[in-house]
């Protein structure tokens, strides 16, 4: 009897336990890629996936105008990350610092656990907010190939649910 009195203590208290603030975004958009997308735009080679945030969210790839969602935006001021949820995933025991690869198709990716790797390869920005309030959320996917950046849009509400998502492509141009 002791023990049913305070458990009903507990949780009217507000005190027990509770889920993650935020859904994992960039899991959500990944298990997205690998169930739909890979199969709708095949690549000829398997492509390389990291498994860390360090890794799969690098500096130098910045969140791209999601254009071709329907709306046009006049540049990337317009969003912002994440705060909060970005400062939390960089912490080593965040449930959201490393993917669930449980199942990855091994004939389509290859895990990398450091270094750039040879490519396709994938990253997946932060997750990122319009600064005017709405509560859409916005996630890009690139793939890189070596002439090309493949950039999968994909758009969540905050609860994490998907959408919309669209695809863009850019060539790389060299001029030596």
């Amino acid at each position: 009897m002791k023990k049913a009195i305070l458990l009903i203590f507990l949780l009217k208290c507000g005190i027990g336990i509770s889920q993650t603030e935020f859904p994992f975004y960039e899991q959500i958009a990944f298990d997205l890629y690998q169930s739909k997308l890979i199969d709708s735009f095949p690549t000829k080679k398997k492509v390389r996936i990291y498994p860390y945030v360090f890794d799969f969210q690098p500096d130098y790839f910045v969140f791209s105008n999601p254009n071709c969602l329907g709306v046009k935006w006049k540049n990337n001021e317009q969003f912002k990350p994440l705060e909060s949820y970005v400062e939390s995933q960089r912490k080593i025991d965040s449930e959201r610092f490393e993917l669930d690869f449980s199942d990855l198709d091994k004939k389509k990716f290859k895990i990398k656990k450091r270094g750039k790797g040879n490519y396709p390869r994938l990253n997946i920005t932060a997750p990122h907010k319009e600064k005017n309030g709405t509560d859409r959320i916005f996630v890009n996917i690139h793939e890189t190939h070596e002439n090309i950046y493949v950039t999968y849009h994909i758009e969540f509400n905050d609860k994490g649910e998907i959408i919309d998502w669209c695809k863009e492509m850019n060539e790389i141009i060299r001029t030596y």
